[in-house]
């Protein structure tokens, strides 16, 4: 229950983080926000669900926000430049901190949904076609939304839910006439996320009807909804950026991207920059480490402008970029370096994709194909092949991913071939891909089980620690030793070594006191090889909607 408290705490989230006062109330959690998202320039009042006493404070870098005297209320304040499509929301008082929340961030003007507006006949009406309408599925609830088209108007309907918001939701997106006749639908595009273009042969109005099944399956054959099932909806007759190419861009030197999606100019073309800027520096979004062995030193880029409803990511990479490559002729592969990156496109049924790398005797490459966890259509297959016509490898799913990676060994000095399909054969002008081929070095990652931990003068708290080494073998990297960093005054870490062999080479415990004030901010944890030669790396938290960050929650209490 949220409980009405006469004083008010103001945090601006660009404010240094100030030592905590004694307050008695147990840690808030936050289970979603309403609405769930902005536009830039504007301001915002959102309301928390969860457990909270109010007042909180709030920490959320790129955005303004003040706890109104309202309970369950923010003022969010969203700069016109902020170059990200999300930020997170994350409550906190003297005794702990809440998981933090997404918030997007787009570029449309916004309004709420309306109820009644489960059949066609009673949709709302949208009288702008470019807008962004924020709503929740109550239980087995249908939504809809009529908008006026000319003939010839294309309409782009997009669902944010369950991919960037984690609502737990398997949306189904229609479009129907107003006596209901389906005249287009998509279920899952942006993972279970639908979206979809519609062009209007006659005009007319036209009803954008939206309802869901659980995210999670199972055994009822229902429409699903609840407190949580919160969504945006992009309504636009103009320009809709899905993705650009090429997929990948160099960290070392600006760059530009092509806008790919609907209703774009020809060619339009992006400047990349580091995602969020120097206003989300303290909490970026990384890519999750996982089975397709990205590199450590990747980063996300972002590219928009303020007249697009949605922009677009971008992986930046320290290596060579090329550009992206078209097949003109399926019989003449395309020579390629090792530590290089290119983007392709499967534009025809039954296309293959030929490249050909030149390697060493001896020498071990790691060969990647993603489409899917880059939310592109393809279903990538991998096939190598040796200098002299052996079929190596051929991967079509690696792991929990439906993406292709490949680790060789060459048994012979020559030029490799590697070509990329897709499984069911299919092409299409959506169907991209980032293949990239780089050495296998040795390496290492730390991931964190949690993305909070609590201290107390009397009671040390333990934080563990998970290791994943990287190369040829398990002893490619040496020790490496852990401990806490950026830690407030009073605070003090372990510093422990996680060895080569033995329990400690996958898992290490950090051990943090303290003896000073109560402190409630972000810190980090870093990780040190000296050999085979000097690597320096941050532990992540566990992923969340496909990323982790490099920092914890740390909360010290104050002495009783």
């Amino acid at each position: 229950m949220v409980t009405n408290v006469c004083s008010l705490v103001v945090v601006f989230c660009f404010a240094m983080i100030v030592p905590v006062g004694n307050v008695w109330s147990a840690p808030p959690t936050l289970t979603n926000v309403f609405p769930a998202g902005g536009q830039r320039g504007t301001k915002v009042v959102v309301t928390c669900a969860g457990s909270f006493t109010w007042p909180v404070k709030v920490w959320s870098p790129g955005i303004d926000v003040t706890p109104s005297t309202e309970s369950g209320k923010l003022d969010i304040s969203i700069p016109a430049d902020l170059a990200a499509d999300r930020v997170w929301i994350r409550l906190y008082n003297s005794e702990g901190a809440s998981s933090p929340f997404p918030f997007l961030i787009d570029a449309l003007k916004e309004l709420n949904e309306v109820e009644p507006n489960n059949r066609p006949r009673d949709a709302q009406v949208i009288t702008d076609a470019e807008m962004i309408v924020n709503g929740a599925l109550k239980e087995a609830d249908v939504d809809c939304f009529a908008v006026k088209l000319e003939a010839g108007q294309t309409l782009v309907a997009a669902v944010d839910a369950n991919t960037r918001l984690g609502s737990p939701m398997d949306a189904v997106l229609q479009i129907v006439s107003q006596a209901g006749i389906v005249i287009a639908e998509n279920h899952d595009d942006l993972g279970l996320d639908p979206r979809l273009a519609f062009t209007a042969k006659t005009p007319g109005t036209y009803v954008a009807r939206l309802f869901a099944f659980p995210a999670a399956p199972d055994a009822s054959i229902r429409f699903n909804g609840g407190v949580k099932h919160i969504y945006r909806l992009t309504l636009t007759t103009g320009p809709y950026v899905t993705h650009s190419v090429p997929l990948s861009t160099s960290l070392n030197e600006p760059a530009t991207v092509t806008a790919i999606g609907w209703n774009l100019p020809v060619e339009m073309k992006l400047d990349v920059a580091p995602l969020g800027g120097a206003r989300i520096a303290t909490y970026q979004e990384y890519e999750v480490q996982d089975e397709l062995r990205r590199s450590s030193d990747t980063k996300i880029g972002f590219a928009f402008t303020p007249d697009f409803a949605v922009a677009t990511r971008i992986r930046m990479t320290s290596h060579a970029v090329i550009a992206n490559h078209l097949i003109t002729d399926p019989k003449i592969a395309l020579a390629i370096p090792v530590l290089s990156s290119v983007t392709g496109c499967l534009k025809s049924p039954r296309q293959v994709d030929r490249y050909t790398i030149p390697l060493e005797k001896g020498q071990q490459v790691l060969i990647s194909v993603e489409a899917r966890s880059l939310h592109l259509p393809l279903d990538p297959v991998l096939t190598l092949t040796s200098p002299d016509g052996k079929v190596l490898a051929e991967v079509d799913d690696k792991g929990s991913t439906r993406d292709a990676i490949i680790a060789h060994t060459a048994a012979q000095a020559g030029d490799y071939q590697l070509a990329v399909s897709d499984r069911f054969r299919q092409g299409g002008d959506r169907n991209w891909y980032l293949l990239t081929v780089r050495p296998e070095q040795p390496d290492f990652e730390l991931s964190m089980t949690s993305d909070a931990i609590i201290v107390a003068p009397d009671k040390p708290a333990e934080v563990t620690l998970k290791v994943q080494r990287r190369g040829t073998t398990a002893e490619s990297v040496g020790p490496i030793t852990v401990q806490a960093t950026e830690l407030p005054e009073g605070v003090a870490s372990t510093t422990v070594t996680s060895e080569t062999t033995g329990a400690t080479a996958t898992e290490v415990k950090l051990t943090l006191s303290t003896t000073g004030s109560a402190f409630s901010g972000p810190v980090r944890i870093v990780g040190k090889a000296a050999l085979p030669k000097e690597i320096e790396r941050y532990a992540r938290t566990p992923a969340k909607l496909g990323v982790n960050f490099q920092t914890i929650w740390l909360t010290v209490l104050e002495k009783q």
